[in-house]
């Protein structure tokens, strides 16, 4: 079987982490793999790696921080056009499936149907739950077009399926949770936990209020006035001004010295391992990587009972849940792992053991084989040898006419 990947980049994030997973326990079971990605990037050393062929298309993304309408039409107008030379590279390439890893861009669906070939979308994001992103066509036309354009949707957790519980085919929606191999533990960091004085606790993720970094360092200010000696390790990318706002608050609520903010670290498992509990604050997450790569690593993880990590964490048992935005009760967490080691030692224990049953490369590469699988036997009709260049607009018209809207966001 042939398939041909479609990224919306060629960074290392999480869905092109998970996309990595995938290949490499594809490959195992005889499947060709062809990835198409818009630019260069880290993606593209990491596929060498594996012998994977790439292609570089300058194809646009449909889904990025509200721009004015003109800038919407010709970035629209642009995927339609790449769409032809994405469907000319899967024509020539003679790919049985195209695999579309990601709901940010649309020009792996349109090609497919360009060339009559199944289409898989695979959705690593909400539909509805980042704010700070926005559709350049509207979510219900985007809605519709996943459904007439898929022959089925992968979602990473049950909370991404319920934002498609409103298509009309909604039995396409599978869920399978992605696989995260365990990274190697170079060095002794078990040691300098041990020989530490003072309680860490670390939080990953790109500095944004949907992370909920600010509710951390409110925590960490009530196990001060505690007397509890606590520190916090804040590990991303520098969201400017939300940065600065961290700074002010630290400086209110007077734990600066027991913060301290890392920056982006392309592999964080040190950081982690040096941890006594990793705190997932985030307002939603659609899968939550950080919090396995914790429980693999052994570390107990504190989260907000929202989205998927409310799946991934059972309380009391692999990890600790609190409501997000309530600051006393993510303290009191914290403070009952500080003052039962014992228990947050069984707890990271019970984590590392079912994650490392649950999230495992053959048994993801498996339900997604099943799937590409049973698209490519249901085919019918057979290959296009011209490409219809009229076909890609008339969805997208069709589209905004199904969903009811005419640029509704």
């Amino acid at each position: 079987m042939r398939v041909c990947f479609i990224s919306h980049s060629a960074g290392r994030y999480g869905a092109e982490l998970a996309l990595l997973e995938l290949l490499q326990g594809l490959l195992r079971s005889g499947v060709e793999a062809l990835v198409l990605v818009p630019k260069k990037g880290p993606l593209l050393d990491e596929l060498d790696r594996l012998n994977i062929k790439w292609r570089i298309i300058g194809y646009p993304v449909w889904m990025s921080r509200p721009r004015a309408l003109p800038y919407r039409v010709m970035r629209l107008l642009k995927t339609a056009l790449m769409s032809i030379r994405v469907a000319q590279v899967i024509k020539n390439w003679n790919a049985d499936v195209v695999y579309t890893n990601t709901v940010v861009t649309g020009v792996g669906a349109f090609a497919a149907r360009l060339l009559r070939l199944p289409h898989i979308w695979h959705s690593h994001e909400s539909l509805r739950h980042n704010p700070s992103q926005r559709f350049d066509l509207g979510e219900p036309a985007v809605s519709y077009l996943m459904d007439r354009l898929s022959n089925a949707i992968i979602v990473t957790s049950r909370s991404v399926g319920d934002d498609y519980k409103h298509l009309r085919n909604a039995d396409k929606i599978r869920v399978i949770y992605q696989s995260v191999t365990p990274r190697p533990n170079v060095g002794n960091s078990t040691s300098l936990v041990k020989d530490r004085i003072f309680f860490q606790c670390v939080i990953i993720g790109s500095l944004h209020r949907w992370k909920g970094q600010h509710q951390a360092i409110s925590a960490l200010a009530e196990l001060v006035g505690k007397n509890i000696n606590v520190h916090l390790l804040l590990v991303g990318d520098d969201g400017k001004r939300y940065r600065a706002e961290l700074v002010r608050l630290a400086m209110t609520l007077d734990v600066t010295r027991r913060i301290k903010f890392h920056g982006y670290a392309e592999d964080p498992m040190p950081l982690i391992r040096n941890a006594d509990v990793v705190l997932v604050c985030s307002r939603w997450e659609a899968f939550g990587r950080v919090a396995v790569e914790a429980m693999l690593a052994g570390k107990p993880v504190i989260g907000s009972a929202r989205g998927a990590t409310a799946e991934i964490i059972q309380h009391g048992k692999t990890g600790l849940l609190y409501e997000w935005e309530n600051v006393k009760e993510l303290a009191e967490r914290i403070r009952f792992l500080h003052d039962n080691p014992k228990e947050s030692l069984s707890i990271g224990h019970a984590a590392q053991q079912w994650a490392a049953n649950r999230f495992t490369q053959e048994r993801y590469a498996r339900e997604v084989l099943e799937i590409l699988s049973e698209v490519t036997s249901n085919r019918s009709g057979p290959k296009v040898t011209r490409l219809p260049q009229n076909k890609i607009l008339d969805a997208v018209a069709e589209a905004k006419i199904q969903s009811g809207t005419s640029g509704r966001e």
